[in-house]
Protein backbone atom coordinates (compact mmCIF):
# COMPACT_ATOMS: atom_id res chain seq x y z
CA UNK A 1 0.00 0.00 0.00
CA UNK A 2 0.81 3.53 -0.37
CA UNK A 3 2.24 5.24 2.93
CA UNK A 4 0.49 8.00 4.77
CA UNK A 5 3.04 10.23 3.75
CA UNK A 6 2.57 10.03 0.20
CA UNK A 7 -0.85 10.06 0.44
CA UNK A 8 -0.64 13.65 2.25
CA UNK A 9 1.94 14.81 -0.51
CA UNK A 10 0.37 13.64 -3.45
CA UNK A 11 -1.35 16.75 -4.66
CA UNK A 12 2.14 18.76 -4.43
CA UNK A 13 4.28 15.94 -6.42
CA UNK A 14 1.08 16.26 -9.01
CA UNK A 15 1.60 19.79 -9.30
CA UNK A 16 5.42 20.18 -9.45
CA UNK A 17 4.70 16.82 -11.65
CA UNK A 18 2.55 18.83 -14.17
CA UNK A 19 4.96 22.01 -13.91
CA UNK A 20 7.88 19.73 -14.90
CA UNK A 21 6.02 18.52 -17.86
CA UNK A 22 5.28 22.00 -18.60
CA UNK A 23 8.44 23.70 -18.63
CA UNK A 24 9.48 20.55 -20.46
CA UNK A 25 7.05 21.34 -23.17
CA UNK A 26 8.16 24.96 -23.42
CA UNK A 27 11.54 24.10 -23.21
CA UNK A 28 11.05 21.96 -26.09
CA UNK A 29 8.99 24.25 -28.49
CA UNK A 30 11.73 27.34 -27.87
CA UNK A 31 14.07 24.77 -29.15
CA UNK A 32 12.50 23.52 -32.52
CA UNK A 33 11.52 27.12 -32.48
CA UNK A 34 15.33 28.09 -32.69
CA UNK A 35 16.70 25.20 -34.82
CA UNK A 36 13.57 25.91 -37.39
CA UNK A 37 14.97 29.79 -37.49
CA UNK A 38 18.16 28.42 -38.31
CA UNK A 39 17.06 26.08 -41.13
CA UNK A 40 14.87 29.16 -42.03
CA UNK A 41 17.88 31.23 -42.53
CA UNK A 42 19.96 28.22 -44.59
CA UNK A 43 17.02 27.92 -47.00
CA UNK A 44 16.66 31.49 -47.28
CA UNK A 45 20.37 32.04 -48.14
CA UNK A 46 20.36 28.94 -50.85
CA UNK A 47 17.11 30.49 -52.40
CA UNK A 48 19.35 33.60 -53.15
CA UNK A 49 21.57 31.64 -54.51
CA UNK A 50 19.35 29.95 -56.80
CA UNK A 51 17.46 33.16 -57.80
CA UNK A 52 21.28 34.52 -58.88
CA UNK A 53 21.88 31.47 -60.99
CA UNK A 54 18.51 31.52 -62.35
CA UNK A 55 19.06 35.33 -63.35
CA UNK A 56 22.64 34.45 -64.71
CA UNK A 57 21.19 31.68 -66.81
CA UNK A 58 18.69 33.87 -68.32
CA UNK A 59 21.03 36.49 -69.13
CA UNK A 60 22.93 33.88 -70.69
CA UNK A 61 20.36 32.62 -72.92
CA UNK A 62 19.45 36.37 -73.56
CA UNK A 63 23.03 36.61 -74.91
CA UNK A 64 23.22 33.48 -76.73
CA UNK A 65 19.75 33.93 -78.54
CA UNK A 66 21.30 37.66 -79.66
CA UNK A 67 24.53 35.89 -81.27
CA UNK A 68 22.32 33.19 -82.64
CA UNK A 69 19.88 35.70 -84.49
CA UNK A 70 23.24 37.93 -85.74
CA UNK A 71 24.46 34.58 -87.20
CA UNK A 72 21.13 34.26 -88.63
CA UNK A 73 21.28 37.81 -90.55
CA UNK A 74 25.13 36.98 -91.13
CA UNK A 75 24.39 33.92 -92.77
CA UNK A 76 21.57 35.59 -95.06
CA UNK A 77 23.83 38.15 -96.00
CA UNK A 78 26.40 36.00 -97.37
CA UNK A 79 23.67 33.69 -98.97
CA UNK A 80 22.05 36.83 -100.71
CA UNK A 81 25.76 38.05 -102.11
CA UNK A 82 26.46 34.64 -103.24
CA UNK A 83 24.00 34.24 -105.17
CA UNK A 84 24.65 37.77 -106.58
CA UNK A 85 27.76 36.72 -107.11
CA UNK A 86 26.18 33.42 -109.38
CA UNK A 87 24.02 35.79 -111.03
CA UNK A 88 26.24 37.95 -111.97
CA UNK A 89 28.51 35.66 -113.99
CA UNK A 90 28.62 35.80 -117.77
CA UNK A 91 28.57 39.69 -117.23
CA UNK A 92 31.96 40.79 -117.41
CA UNK A 93 32.05 39.62 -121.26
CA UNK A 94 34.04 42.43 -123.27
CA UNK A 95 31.92 45.52 -124.51
CA UNK A 96 30.80 45.88 -128.26
CA UNK A 97 32.91 47.84 -129.92
CA UNK A 98 31.24 50.53 -129.73
CA UNK A 99 30.15 50.87 -126.32
CA UNK A 100 34.52 49.82 -125.72
CA UNK A 101 35.55 53.06 -128.08
CA UNK A 102 32.62 55.04 -126.41
CA UNK A 103 34.06 53.86 -122.70
CA UNK A 104 37.56 54.54 -124.31
CA UNK A 105 36.79 58.30 -125.27
CA UNK A 106 35.22 59.14 -121.63
CA UNK A 107 37.57 57.31 -119.37
CA UNK A 108 40.90 56.89 -121.49
CA UNK A 109 42.95 53.98 -122.71
CA UNK A 110 43.32 51.50 -119.52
Amino acid sequence: MIPAVLLRHLPGIALVAVLAGVVWFIGDAFNDRTRLRGELAAVQSDLAAAQATLEQAAETARIHRDHLSRAAKEARAWVALSNDLQQMEGRDAPLSSLLGATAQRLYGPQ
